[in-house]
C-alpha cells in the first residue's frame, strides 16, 4: 500500500501481483458529494466516457460504508490509471472535444444535482466580506460589479457543470488518452463555467494585461474541439470573460469557507478588488 495524498479524503495506491488500484477513504463530511460523484462516474462509464472505473463489491455496490464510534466512512476502489496532468496549453483542442462529450452525455443524467445560482457564485462572497467587516464602500463596489456580471449570464443555458474543471483534474496516459477526474463539485449550473475554468489563463493573484489575450487564444483553440459535440449560442460565447470575473467571487468564497475568515487579510481582499476593476476596464476596452 502506497500513501498518495490527504485532503477531503485519504488516498492510497494498492498493488497486487498483476494489478494496481486507487483507494479513497472518505469522511462523513464529504459522504453526500462522494456518493453523487460515484453515481456520475458510473453513468459515464456506462456511456463509454473515459473516467476511472469503479471496482464494485461482491454485492454490486460502488463503495463500502463502515461506521465506527458513530462516524461513517466510505471506502471506494478504482482501477489505477498511470498518467500525469497535462502541461499548460497542451492538447487544448483534444481537451475541448473531451469536455464537449462530457456535457453532451450528461444531458441524459437524470439524478438530481445541487442547483448553483447567484447565491453560490456571487452572494456568498459578499456575505463573507460583511462578516469580515470589510470597508463598506469596497463591499458596495464588489456587489455592484457582481450584480452586473450576474445580469449578463443569468439567462444562459443551464445544465451539468463539473465545477472544478482545471488541468489538475485531467489525467493523460502514456498512450495520450485523457481521463476526467473528481466529480465532487458537480452541479446544475452553467456548462460555460467549466469551459472558462479550463481555458482561463490569467494569473488569479496578480493582474497582468497579457492574461486576457492568453485566455482568448486558449478559448478559441478549445472551441475547435468542443463545438464538434455541443453548440454554443452567441451569448454563451460572449460570456467567457464575465465568467472569469465571476470565478474570483466563487473561488474566493469557497477558499474562505474551507479555511476560515482569517485565512485572508485586508490587503489580499484589496488586491482581489483591484484585480477585478482592472479586468473590468480591460474588457470594456475590447
Amino acid at each position: 500500500m502506497e500513501f498518495l495524498r490527504e485532503g477531503g479524503c485519504i488516498s492510497y495506491r494498492l498493488s497486487s501481483e498483476n494489478s494496481s488500484y486507487f483507494m479513497k477513504i472518505i469522511s462523513s463530511a464529504f459522504m453526500d458529494t462522494a456518493k453523487q460523484s460515484l453515481s456520475i462516474i458510473s453513468y459515464l462509464t456506462q456511456k463509454g466516457f473515459p473516467s476511472p472505473r469503479i471496482i464494485h463489491t461482491k454485492e454490486g455496490l460502488p463503495y463500502v460504508e463502515i461506521e465506527e464510534l458513530n462516524k461513517k466512512t466510505l471506502i471506494v476502489l478504482f482501477e489505477f490509471i498511470e498518467g500525469s496532468e497535462p502541461n499548460e496549453g497542451e492538447d487544448i483542442e483534444t481537451i475541448g472535444k473531451l469536455v464537449g462529450q462530457l456535457h453532451n452525455i450528461l444531458k441524459g443524467y437524470k439524478e438530481p444535482l445541487p442547483v448553483h445560482g447567484k447565491e453560490f457564485f456571487i452572494d456568498r462572497y459578499i456575505k463573507i466580506l460583511e462578516q469580515k467587516n470589510y470597508d463598506q464602500n469596497k463591499i458596495d463596489t464588489f456587489r455592484e460589479y457582481g450584480d452586473v456580471l450576474w445580469e449578463n449570464v443569468k439567462n444562459l443555458p443551464h445544465g451539468f457543470c463539473h465545477g472544478d474543471l482545471h488541468r489538475g483534474n485531467l489525467l493523460k496516459t502514456t498512450t495520450k488518452k485523457y481521463y476526467l477526474l473528481d466529480f465532487d463539485t458537480s452541479s446544475y449550473a452553467f456548462p460555460m463555467y467549466d469551459i472558462m475554468v479550463m481555458c482561463n489563463s490569467t494569473d488569479y493573484f496578480n493582474f497582468n494585461e497579457i492574461g486576457y489575450q492568453k485566455s482568448k487564444n486558449t478559448y478559441e483553440t478549445f472551441l475547435k474541439g468542443y463545438t464538434k459535440y455541443r453548440s454554443l449560442s452567441k451569448d454563451e460565447l460572449n460570456s467567457f470573460y464575465d465568467f472569469i470575473a465571476i470565478y474570483h467571487y466563487q473561488l474566493q468564497a469557497t477558499i474562505i469557507e474551507i479555511y476560515g475568515l482569517n485565512c485572508v487579510d485586508i490587503e489580499f481582499l484589496d488586491n482581489q478588488l483591484n484585480w477585478l476593476m482592472k479586468w473590468r476596464e480591460q474588457c470594456k476596452a475590447r
